[in-house]
């Protein structure tokens, strides 16, 4: 197995020099070389004053200040309990005071309330500015995010969380002599070979574990580490669409969205960490535990989740663009979400709830593949690929009775 991985990375890639890409499962590894590229000449030296544009303004800054992705882990639950608790203790000292005293203290409040709303605008004015500079521009798609990690913590978090899943699914881990298993490296292969003008590509190490689990799923931990079930791959019709599935996976490492999504959380613990203290500060505990408990689903329904799906459709449009590169029939990722959408409609799949889910509904991801499908293919076609069949498979599908479609997943062992 190692012989085969090692002459089909030789033969995509071609190295001059070597470095190594682990893949990892169970506890062996297999080493995939490919080629150093020379450094980008234009690199910037970190330590330098750095600037950041934003709209028509220029902020000049020193280094940004990175902050651990454990310790910011760590920070998030520390802060909301650490309210909670402050908020209750201020409000059992106050109903401990007596009536005289509680007006003297109303009184002082009073006489200094500027100094108190003070604290609280330079305390927002703080995390503005922070915001602010740590902004940087997606090099993909040119978005502007915030993310206050650097890629070397990326790769740190990223093993430490590999570990712990490589436990988890430890006696679940499907071995590198299986089929699935050698199927899913050949694909990964050629979309690495077809994007390695990345520097983002070339410089992540990546992993592949699959895991005999029922959960129809794949994903990836930070520093490209990608898990995918066997259960997804029945699902699957051909390396068409596999290709699809892994280039999405590929594309969330690229675009660092694990680290952007966990930037944001411990942004929005900070903002909220004020008003869960004068919650818990102000009103009886049951009440202070409703409040903040509608408070905490309210702002996951109209913020973190909806922003999530905007993630989702990022690196469903970027990884459409790494596998049409990669030569892949990319109108196959209509049909595998079409077909996603068909087994949904037909209750073979759970249902979909869009709007309290981190991804958006099958269809939706159909429709704006669809609509991206144009400017893919124009992509594909400059990659100096292979003219594609006549046939349109998203014609094929379409065709299709319902009743066809339900006879077409019985064969295949679908439903």
């Amino acid at each position: 197995m190692l012989t085969t991985l090692r002459s089909l990375c030789r033969k995509n890639l071609q190295p001059t020099a070597t470095r190594f890409i682990v893949c990892s499962a169970r506890n062996r590894h297999h080493v995939w070389p490919y080629k150093r590229f020379p450094p980008v000449q234009d690199k910037v030296d970190r330590r330098k004053i750095q600037y950041l544009k934003l709209q028509k303004c220029d902020f000049r800054t020193t280094q940004n200040l990175h902050v651990p992705p454990l310790v910011a882990m760590l920070m998030r639950p520390v802060l909301r309990i650490g309210a909670l608790l402050l908020g209750r203790g201020i409000k059992k000292w106050w109903t401990r005071k007596s009536a005289k005293e509680k007006e003297e203290y109303k009184w002082w409040f009073k006489e200094r309330r500027n100094m108190f709303l003070g604290c609280f605008g330079l305390y927002g004015l703080i995390l503005a500015i922070y915001y602010i500079t740590h902004l940087e521009t997606n090099p993909l798609t040119q978005r502007s995010r915030f993310i206050i990690f650097n890629q070397e913590q990326e790769k740190k978090l990223g093993q430490m969380i590999l570990e712990a899943h490589l436990e988890a699914h430890k006696t679940d881990l499907v071995p590198h002599s299986h089929p699935a298993y050698m199927r899913l490296m050949r694909v990964i292969a050629k979309i690495f070979a077809a994007n390695k003008d990345l520097k983002s590509m070339r410089d992540t190490e990546w992993t592949l574990t699959v895991i005999n689990t029922p959960l129809t799923n794949s994903y990836i931990l930070p520093g490209g580490n990608i898990f995918v079930s066997l259960d997804i791959i029945k699902i699957i019709e051909n390396d068409d669409q596999l290709g699809i599935i892994l280039a999405h996976e590929m594309a969330h490492s690229l675009l660092l969205h694990s680290l952007e999504a966990l930037s944001g959380q411990l942004l929005w613990d900070f903002l909220i960490v004020i008003p869960i203290l004068l919650v818990w500060a102000l009103f009886p505990d049951l009440t202070a535990g409703i409040i903040q408990i509608i408070g905490e689903r309210i702002v996951n329904i109209v913020y973190n989740l909806p922003y999530s799906r905007v993630l989702e459709n990022e690196a469903d449009e970027v990884g459409l663009k790494l596998a049409a590169k990669a030569c892949i029939d990319i109108r196959e990722a209509v049909v595998f979400w079409a077909t996603m959408r068909t087994l949904t409609e037909m209750h073979t799949l759970p249902p979909e709830l869009s709007w309290i889910s981190t991804h958006p509904a099958h269809g939706d991801r159909e429709k704006n593949l669809n609509e991206e499908m144009t400017k893919a293919l124009e992509l594909r076609r400059n990659s100096g690929c292979s003219v594609l069949p006549a046939l349109d498979p998203r014609d094929k599908f379409y065709k299709r009775t319902a009743k066809e479609q339900e006879i077409y997943f019985k064969q295949r062992g679908i439903i």
